[in-house]
Formats: structure tokens, sequence, C-alpha cells
């Protein structure tokens, strides 16, 4: 008896050999061939895997034929191939189904895993084309077309490979945004979001904690929704630092001119006392407009020209929470490394840089000292405005 193991292998020359024997037996060609197509076709749907006993069986049947034929049994031999095809139609009916249903368990699978990484986002082109043929697939199954199934879940499977390759690809995006909202909320926390806004500043952080773990983990769909949160509060925190801020330090600048306009020695400098002013109402327009930051740089400004003008060194801080500890936060200009120089207006010719260093060093050519030491305010050297107070640094002896 010949093994069934190797029936793949001899049952081609076995039918050639019984097609050379039929001018003298009637061999059962056609059944013979039924039941080896029919074997194939069970195989392919993975028979052996969810039929393997009608597999096995058709496998034995077909053996059995090519005994019957060596023994010139021809009605034995046609009655086995006759059973042999229909066992391979019975694996196949009974594999076909659990094999498309298996597919589509593995494409959705994929399809979840292409989800996790925000394949929707990242890589929406292969992520819609893996949801059609997945939802093509699923109907397919119910209308139990298994085989149409079978192959549409195959193609789903492999988009959704496909969208979460992709998607993973641009697993530095989540990274990118952690990075920009981390600065936001230290900008937020400079403006004193932990006082002003410190719910929104918390839960900020905590998203960004989440986004963080995410990244790790490859979850980029839970960590893009922990950073969008994360981002929207920490947007929200900044705005509402910088507005309550700037209310504040208007409250100051306005409290340290008032001061000034008070003093015998800040009425002997007029120029200071108009450029302060003048930086009082470009702080309240500012705020108004809810330019915040320019609203706060203008109110320290105000603040910087009223204390030079009264002779003091008085800072936005100091002003704002009192007058506590005032010896200490006074700093003597003489103690620092450059002289403070307000930027005046003029009716008959503008103030510049080198008007400055004519005045400091007594050599219009070293603006340029100036300019670099006032970068952080000054974008074109030949704009400067009244009331910026300067850094003129000091030469060393």
């Amino acid at each position: 008896m010949i093994r069934v193991k190797n029936l793949s292998m001899i049952s081609f020359g076995v039918i050639l050999m019984f097609i050379f024997m039929s001018c003298r037996l009637q061999v059962p060609i056609r059944e013979m061939t039924g039941a080896k197509n029919g074997i194939a076709a069970a195989q392919k749907v993975k028979a052996d895997k969810y039929a393997p006993e009608e597999l096995d069986a058709a496998k034995k049947k077909l053996m059995e034929c090519h005994d019957q034929l060596t023994g010139k049994d021809v009605n034995g031999a046609q009655k086995s191939a006759e059973e042999s095809a229909n066992l391979a139609v019975s694996a196949y009916n009974k594999s076909l189904p659990l094999l498309a249903k298996d597919s589509i368990a593995i494409a959705e699978k994929s399809f979840d895993e292409a989800g996790e990484l925000y394949a929707e986002q990242l890589a929406s082109e292969e992520y819609r084309d893996a949801e059609e043929k997945l939802k093509r697939a699923n109907d397919q199954f119910q209308n139990k077309q298994y085989y149409e199934a079978y192959e549409s879940a195959l193609k789903a499977d492999e988009s959704a490979k496909n969208a979460r390759n992709t998607a993973l690809g641009k697993k530095d995006v989540l990274r990118d945004a952690i990075v920009e909202v981390k600065r936001t909320l230290e900008e937020a926390e400079k403006y004193g979001a932990k006082k002003y806004a410190p719910d929104k500043f918390n839960l900020a952080n905590e998203n960004v904690e989440i986004a963080e773990k995410s990244y790790d983990a490859q979850d980029l769909r839970k960590g893009f929704s922990a950073i969008e949160v994360a981002k929207l509060n920490a947007d929200e925190a900044l705005i509402t630092a910088l507005k309550n801020t700037a209310a504040d330090r208007l409250a100051a600048a306005e409290k340290a001119v008032a001061q000034a306009e008070k003093s015998k020695i800040a009425a002997q400098k007029p120029t200071e006392m108009n450029a302060a002013r003048e930086s009082l109402e470009n702080a309240k327009t500012s705020l108004s407009d809810s330019k915040y930051k320019e609203s706060i740089d203008a109110s320290d400004e105000a603040i910087r020209l009223a204390s030079i003008a009264t002779g003091s060194k008085i800072e936005a801080t100091e002003i704002a929470e009192g007058s506590e500890g005032k010896e200490q936060q006074q700093i003597k200009e003489e103690e620092m490394d450059y002289y403070l120089y307000t930027v005046v207006w003029r009716e008959r010719y503008k103030d510049c840089l080198w008007y400055v260093a004519k005045r400091f060093y007594k050599n219009g050519m070293l603006w340029k000292k100036i300019y670099e030491a006032n970068r952080d305010k000054i974008r074109n050297p030949d704009l400067i405005y009244p009331g910026w107070v300067l850094k003129v640094p000091k030469f060393k002896k």
C-alpha cells in the first residue's frame, strides 16, 4: 500500500498509466481527475487545518481507487473515486467559511493595530482602503460568499498592515507635538499659570505624561488623543496667565507713574516722564486689543522710566506685590555691568544708536556694542523708539 502523504507526487503518473491501460480497461478518468482536483481545492482553503478528517478520508479513497485499478476492479475504483471527490467537497465546504471567518479576524486585528498607531490621521489613504475592504469582506461573509470574503479579507489585511507601517514611520510627529506643548507650558509657567490657571496647567501636564508613555508603548492613538487635550489646556493656561499678568503689570505701571508724577525729582525730567506716560498708554491699548505680551513689555517700560525719573530702580514685581523688601530689590546702576539709557523723542533729529555711543563712549562708531547688548529688543539697528530703555555696556577698566 502506498502511503497517503505521497499522493501528490504519484497520482498524476498513476492516472497516465491508467490512460495507457484504458484500451483494455474502462478507467474512471473523469471521476479520478475530479477527486484529485477536489482534494487540491480543499488543500487551498486549508482543509488540513479546518477539516483534517474529511481531507484524509478523501486522500485514502483516491489511493484505494488506484489499488482497485491495479487489481482490475473498475467498478470499485469508480466508486472510490466518486467517494473521494465527495469527501473533498465536504472538506472544502467545511473549511471555506472557517477560513473566511479567521481571515476577517486577522484583518480586523491588523486594522485595530493600525488604529492604535493613529493611522486614521497619519496614514489616512491606506487606513480608509483597509476599512472599505474589511467592510466588503464582512458583507460578503454575511451573504455566504465565503471565497470572495476570504480574498477581500486578505486584501484588507495587507492594506491595514501598510497603514500601520506608514503610521509607525510618522511616530516622531507625536514626539514633536509633545515638545511643542512642553514649550507652551514652560512659557505659561513663566507668566504665572500655576497661580492664574492651576487646573488647566495641571491637566495639561498630566496629559503630556500620558502622551509620553503612549509614545514609548507605540500606542499613538492614545498618545495623540492625550496631546490634543494637553495642547488645548496648555494654550488656555497660557492665555489666562498672560491676560492676568498683563493686568497686574498695568496696575503696577499705573501706580509707578502716579508715584513719579508726585515726585519733585521727576518734575525735573519731563522727557523720561513723557516717555513713561506714552509707554503706559501703549500698555493700556495693547491690553484692550488682547496683545498681552506687548502690554506687559510696555508696562515694564513705563515702570523703568518712572523709576529713572524718580532716581530709583523699582522692578515691576515690586510695584505689583508692594514695598516689602524694597531695599533688597533695588539695584544701583553703579553696581551693574551696563548703564541704562532711555530713548527720547526729539523734534529736530531722531535718537539713534550712533548718538548713544557718542554720548557714552565719545565715539559714535561703537554703536554696534550697544546693538549687540540689546538684540532681544532691537530688530533693526536703524530703528529705536522713544520709551525704550537700552543697556549700554560699560568698558572694563
